[in-house]
């Protein structure tokens, strides 16, 4: 009798006593073995890429299962601490593979045949226009959080105003902001931040507001009530967030050389490893090491100026002398080469081959708004001033 698929009947043990009659017993069934198949899970771990992630799961098939994936995901998604489920198939080969790549995205990759189909699912965004204000008793980063929001709001603030406050040197307590942000959530649990419309920071008493505008040729940028904008031709500093270990001074006591000298610059302590700006468009125009000034990146902008950037660990992809750079852009990362004693940036600026104090650039705003565009913008205004004021916008607010 066959043991898979079949009925056994089984007629066992006696009743009573001395071999008594057995009686007998209800059918046991024996169901078929069924196939298994073996889940496997790993975590992406900290230098993982897509192939080496094939490697470790697709064994020989390693390259089929790589270039699916890349051929519907941006490698760069791949991010540590992702959890990755991998079924095997009966002949140990894998048959699946899916991993959550945030909150919204999931990707699940399938073996047909000889092919790897390959499905990326995303869950909707909720888009609600959200009304965030909140006062700075230390740091933006607790003001932002103590209102309910993530740090990334603090940072989009920081990068709206950064052209008029230095958001280490410059902040007071009882400095406060609003902000009018497009707060997106996924399943009802926060995503991220979406376009900032309308944002007002007073800083010491002074007003600064921001409305978001097209300029002429279509591009997104800041403008204040008057139709001014707030990008102007210098950064107040090379870093996001920093603290300014030495000041410009033309006699200051040289912490290696034992003696007075003339400091020509200002200093910004920051980690090895954090991104330095260039703080105006400009032509690179030397970089390498140059004594004590270890590693450094030299630029020349308009109007006679020239910004150097002392000290650095390491410079930025694509940074040689005579490429274009512009406003923002990362040059290089903090470090400690030449003559330092501990990490930080040295921000050097020359005016016609004379040293100036960083500190006290006056950086004209770039052009305004034109007519007719202005008289547009100004109704435009009204709206987004009503917002930050918590109000209702004025009837006929261009939009």
């Amino acid at each position: 009798m066959p043991l898979l698929g079949a009925v056994a009947i089984l007629s066992v043990g006696c009743d009573g006593v001395g071999g008594a009659a057995t009686r007998p017993q209800p059918p046991v069934e024996v169901q078929p073995l069924r196939l298994t198949t073996l889940v496997v899970r790993t975590t992406v771990q900290r230098g993982d890429t897509i192939e080496s992630l094939c490697r470790r799961l697709a064994g020989d098939d390693w390259v089929a299962w790589r270039d699916a994936l890349l051929r519907e995901m941006d490698p760069k998604a791949l991010l540590p601490g992702t959890v990755v489920d991998a079924r095997e198939g009966p002949a140990g080969r894998l048959a699946e593979l899916s991993f959550e790549l945030d909150l919204r995205s999931t990707v699940r990759a399938v073996a047909k045949g000889t092919s790897i189909g390959v499905q990326r699912f995303d869950k909707p965004i909720v888009s609600t226009v959200a009304r965030v204000q909140g006062n700075v008793s230390s740091s933006l980063f607790a003001a932002v959080e103590e209102a309910g929001e993530s740090p990334e709001l603090a940072v989009r603030l920081a990068e709206i105003f950064e052209w008029d406050i230095d958001f280490f040197r410059d902040l007071r307590p009882g400095d406060s902001f609003v902000v009018i942000v497009d707060r997106q959530t996924v399943g009802g649990v926060f995503y991220r931040y979406g376009t900032i419309f309308a944002a007002r920071f007073v800083n010491a008493g002074r007003v600064l507001n921001a409305l978001i505008y097209p300029d002429g040729r279509g591009r997104l940028g800041y403008y204040d009530l008057q139709g001014r904008p707030l990008r102007k031709q210098f950064l107040k500093a090379p870093l996001k967030f920093s603290r300014i270990t030495s000041r410009f001074s033309p006699r200051r006591f040289h912490p290696i050389l034992k003696r007075p000298m003339p400091h020509w610059g200002v200093d910004y302590g920051a980690p090895v490893g954090t991104p330095v700006r260039v703080t105006c468009d400009g032509t690179v125009r030397f970089v390498g090491r140059k004594g004590g000034a270890g590693k450094m990146v030299s630029v020349r902008h308009a109007n006679g100026y020239e910004t150097n950037y002392l000290h650095l660990s390491r410079y930025a992809k694509r940074i040689h002398r005579g490429v274009r750079v512009e406003q923002g852009q990362v040059i290089g990362y903090v470090g400690q080469t030449g003559w330092a004693t501990a990490p930080h940036l040295d921000y050097r600026v020359r005016l016609n081959g004379h040293w100036i104090n960083p500190l006290r650039i006056s950086s004209p705003a770039t052009k305004p708004i034109a007519q007719p565009r202005l008289r547009r913008y100004l109704s435009y205004a009204l709206a987004g001033q009503a917002l930050l004021d918590g109000k209702e916008p004025p009837d006929g607010a261009a939009g």
